[in-house]
């Protein structure tokens, strides 16, 4: 009655899929149309697609002269939009050494777990360091601003800031603890998972550089940090492509809008499809701001027929 499917990856992005298989349908249905048409569905890329899409780009098995990605937000009928690209990570492990002793007597032993926590801090220092961005991206970073700042549920000023800055620097966020083994022993190792995320254009080695600089400054004995990243990060496309164009006029015969070019926050298949197979990949999903991997996740009706009919309508007025 409310215009809403419910369920955990309605949103995330099962309602993309489902949107998806209709398009098929409709297209087979129509017969032979001028342009080869596939739909690929994958699984495994919450944590990178080596059994799904990473897997196919690499053994070749995906041909094609353009990819679109149902994967993200393509704002629905109010702010429709077209991702050109979207962050790649730089997983950092930092890691606290010390020296174990009985609980009863924490000064014979150094705690690995107090290190570590001294330590964590200057690792989200990194949060503060100005990524040199290619001038090409600034249009998608205006545009990205301007669909996130009117998306997101921003409760304060804080948080408003901290979206204002989510382009031009790191994004870091301490997402896993693990250290000890039992309450009465002092643990002699500890360590803490960061996930932070890189504009696509930026350099990731300068920012490990950087990271590796910062654990250096805390002088906090026996800490280590690793720092896992390419040359590259993520993946953009131009948005003055062929290709960027028709797109666009399909997401606005079918919305009635011009949509707007942005970079997601996160990251999608795209990134291998990209960078194993050299596919231009541009992303139109059907999902709602803020509803991936929340309890109580949703998508509209809506953005769901919005999306049968972008990707029905764009094999339709492909001309390359």
């Amino acid at each position: 009655d409310d215009g809403l499917i419910y369920g955990r990856g309605s949103s995330d992005m099962k309602g993309a899929c489902a949107a998806a298989m209709v398009s098929a349908r409709i297209l087979n249905e129509l017969g032979p149309i001028e342009n080869n048409v596939e739909f690929w569905f994958t699984a495994d890329e919450e944590i990178g697609g080596g059994d799904g899409a990473r897997w196919l780009a690499e053994t070749k098995r995906f041909e094609g002269d353009v990819c679109v990605i149902g994967d993200g937000n393509g704002g629905g009928m109010d702010l429709p939009s077209i991702d050109i690209g979207c962050k790649g990570g730089a997983a950092t492990t930092l890691i606290a050494r010390g020296n174990t002793a009985h609980g009863s007597t924490p000064f014979l032993g150094e705690n690995a777990i107090s290190r570590l926590i001294r330590a964590i801090p200057w690792v989200e220092k990194i949060g503060e360091y100005k990524l040199d961005l290619p001038s090409e991206l600034d249009e998608a970073i205006r545009g990205s601003l301007e669909f996130y700042m009117n998306t997101w549920d921003l409760k304060n000023d804080e948080q408003r800031e901290a979206a204002k800055r989510i382009y031009h620097h790191p994004s870091v966020t301490c997402n896993i603890i693990n250290g000890g083994v039992k309450r009465n022993v002092i643990p002699d190792y500890a360590e803490a998972e960061f996930d932070i995320r890189l504009t696509p254009g930026s350099n990731p080695l300068k920012v490990k550089e950087r990271i590796e600089q910062l654990v250096k400054e805390s002088g906090v004995p026996g800490i280590e940090v690793t720092v896992h990243t390419r040359e590259t990060t993520g993946y953009h496309e131009t948005p003055n492509s062929p290709f960027a164009h028709q797109l666009a006029e399909t997401i606005e015969k079918a919305s009635g809008k011009k949509p707007n070019f942005k970079i997601l926050t996160g990251g999608t298949d795209a990134i291998s499809i990209k960078n194993f197979t050299g596919i231009p990949c541009l992303g139109y999903g059907t999902s709602l701001s803020g509803m991936a991997h929340q309890p109580d996740e949703r998508i509209t009706i809506d953005n769901l027929v919005l999306g049968v009919k972008v990707y029905e309508g764009f094999p339709l007025t492909y001309k390359g």
